[in-house]
């Protein structure tokens, strides 16, 4: 794909993600969608096969975006201890951004429509822990550790799936079910735990 091509898909995608949060997805035509990017129905198809193309594709690029988001975060922190609570913080801002996004969509479908787009937040879950893990890892990887205790793939492979999990759990508990704990002093106590327990 030509870097024109480029921005004219990721124009639709933009045009796209503010149709959906004002109608829903199901409700977004590709006639709906030409017409808010200023472009005949038929070229859509040139980067598009059909809606749920569309959908899919904008699904990929908000777990791309999250992603690179919490990357850059992590990038900026010097140490494990830092790069782990960078990690913690953005992924509990990045979520909880996100969520009101998707809360506005499900506001404006009904049940059976919510329904059908189950299995494509699935995948979009999915993916974000894929690439979550893959941040985690490479930060964990590139850290000096005691030579007393030098950590395997596989514990590495778990710690990510904690330090992920509880995040996620962190941020539900206190913004969706309205825990009075504080979300800044839960990430740092779990990001000094792992780096302590790593240091060990």
């Amino acid at each position: 794909m030509s870097s024109q091509d480029d921005i004219i898909h990721q124009e639709i995608l933009q045009a796209a993600l503010r149709l959906y949060r004002r109608y829903g997805p199901t409700k977004v035509t590709m006639d709906n969608l030409a017409k808010a990017t200023g472009r005949s129905r038929s070229s859509l198809y040139y980067y598009f096969k059909d809606r749920d193309a569309v959908f899919q594709a904008v699904l990929e690029r908000i777990a791309e975006d999250v992603a690179a988001e919490i990357r850059l975060a992590v990038s900026k922190a010097v140490n494990l201890n830092d790069k782990l609570y960078a990690f913690c913080a953005a992924k509990i801002r990045t979520s909880e951004e996100w969520k009101r996004v998707f809360h506005a969509m499900d506001k404006v479908m009904n049940m059976d429509e919510k329904t059908g787009h189950t299995k494509l937040m699935d995948a979009l879950h999915k993916k974000l822990i894929y690439l979550e893990r893959g941040i985690l890892l490479e930060a964990m990887s590139a850290a000096e550790y005691p030579s007393a205790h030098i950590p395997d793939d596989a514990e590495l492979d778990l710690l990510a799936f904690i330090i992920s999990g509880s995040t996620r759990g962190i941020r539900r508990e206190i913004y969706d079910h309205n825990d009075p704990h504080d979300a800044k002093a839960a990430a740092v106590l779990l990001s000094g735990m792992v780096a302590k327990w790593l240091r060990h």
